[in-house]
């Protein structure tokens, strides 16, 4: 499935494209203008205060990212983007991570910034990260929220086609959590105006696009980036690289074309000098960004996506080939798996297949995938695979970091799973004797550890 035109296979969600979309066309001299000559008025009034309720609410839901690590790393590539230039009257540049899967970057008129944890698992390196910051503040210094906000008309039917995208939402981690948010704070009469949550999440108009694409690669050249990075984010976000079936795809993919975004990019960056990123760019991003990163992958995991837990776990261990942790998680990835391979067959790819693999994610288990793959020789010789990969990798963590206890804990699962019980209950009582109480799941791990015990006497005897 390609990626782009992904969120146009939802009856809703199209329905959401092609209403909301289509604004009145306005001239770049006109935008520029309009934010010279901005004043707030009681409607912009309320915006500001629907975007910190926004905030509230995020905080509120628990869906904020907040990591020592990432958060200053944020911090500090969103002030080198803004510079030296004048903060806009009632704005506060924040800079924050939403627990997202959606790959999906906006800023409210406030100034909050916010980026998901989906977005910054596809991004690179540090310059592409500045690009979508560019961007974002870019339609805060330009007003392009309050302005978007002006212009909207159809009120009545802006609220309920949230209410649709609200109530369509499927269950579980695949939907935009952010999209489920101001759906939920729409249905429950929250002072949140529909209008700022369209603009802001769901695209400015086609014209408010290029301009914060304009004023962005030139904010991006005045910070020492490479203007390039934003072209190669259009590039990243425009890949079919989808291993498995997604229900729902960012729509910050998709406004305006990125194929035309992209060649406006080069165009820019063949005339103005380029500072080129180091080598080792990718590697000082991956560990900035590893929360957002691991975020992900658990959420991969608990969401049916182990093939992209797979490839987004195996580009940390081999950047990081001493992280145990890393190695866990790719242990983690392999062994979820299970009889499902690492990559999708020639025909898994094709508009059948894909057809095939969506109707399996909503009318299976995941219990009844993995039944009818072992039915077949293939997907028994996946699970052998997959299950010494997981062993093999578990046993290196280990090597690395012999007191690593979630190393113990996953072999203690594989284990388990294949019935080696008497192999399985050592590395439980391992992990237990490490953590001394202290995990949050060590009482689960002590109801497993005597269930396997039983089990390997009841073998026992029957031999």
């Amino acid at each position: 499935m390609h990626r782009k035109a992904a969120c146009l296979k939802c009856p809703t969600l199209a329905l959401v494209l092609l209403v909301m979309f289509p604004v009145a066309v306005t001239c770049a001299q006109e935008l520029d203008k309009a934010a010279a000559d901005f004043h707030f008025t009681d409607v912009d009034t309320q915006v500001l205060h629907d975007s910190k309720a926004i905030d509230e609410q995020y905080l509120k839901k628990g869906l904020v990212l907040q990591d020592p690590q990432l958060q200053p790393f944020l911090d500090s590539v969103g002030k080198r983007i803004i510079g030296n230039r004048p903060i806009p009257d009632q704005v506060e540049f924040k800079f924050t991570v939403l627990r997202d899967p959606m790959v999906q970057a906006f800023a409210l008129p406030n100034g909050s910034v916010y980026v998901t944890t989906g977005l910054l698992s596809l991004l690179e390196d540090e310059s592409q990260l500045a690009a979508v910051l560019s961007h974002e503040t870019a339609h805060v210094f330009e007003r392009h929220g309050y302005l978007e906000n002006r212009s909207f008309r159809k009120k009545a039917l802006t609220l309920n086609i949230l209410q649709i995208v609200a109530s369509a939402a499927p269950a579980g981690g695949n939907f935009s959590q952010s999209v489920q948010l101001f759906g939920a704070a729409v249905n429950l009469g929250a002072a949140v105006s529909s209008e700022i949550i369209v603009a802001s999440v769901f695209g400015y108009s086609r014209e408010m696009e290029h301009q914060a694409d304009n004023d962005g690669l030139i904010a991006l050249s005045n910070a020492s980036y490479d203007p390039t990075a934003m072209a190669r984010t259009f590039e990243l976000l425009d890949e079919d690289s989808s291993l498995e079936y997604e229900p729902i795809q960012g729509f910050y993919r998709d406004h305006p074309k990125l194929t035309e975004r992209r060649e406006l990019a080069l165009q820019y960056a063949s005339t103005h000098k380029a500072n080129k990123p180091e080598a080792d760019d990718k590697k000082t991003y991956a560990d900035n960004a590893s929360a957002a990163i691991c975020s992900e992958i658990q959420l991969d995991l608990s969401s049916r996506r182990e093939r992209t837990a797979v490839d987004r776990a195996s580009k940390l261990s081999d950047m990081f080939p001493d992280n145990p942790k890393y190695k866990v998680l790719l242990a983690d990835s392999y062994r979820a798996l299970g009889a499902k391979t690492k990559l999708p067959s020639p025909d898994e790819r094709t508009r059948h297949g894909q057809a095939e693999h969506r109707k399996e994610y909503f009318s299976m288990t995941p219990e009844e995938e993995q039944k009818r793959l072992l039915a077949k020789p293939d997907g028994q010789a996946a699970l052998h695979d997959n299950e010494a990969t997981a062993e093999q990798l578990y046993k290196s963590a280990l090597q690395s970091n012999p007191n690593y206890a979630d190393a113990h804990r996953g072999l203690g699962f594989l284990f388990e799973q294949e019935g080696r019980y008497n192999e399985a209950a050592t590395e439980y009582q391992s992990y237990l004797s490490m953590v001394a109480g202290t995990s949050m799941d060590h009482l689960r791990i002590e109801r497993r550890l005597a269930a396997v015990r039983k089990l390997s006497d009841a073998s026992m005897q029957s031999r």
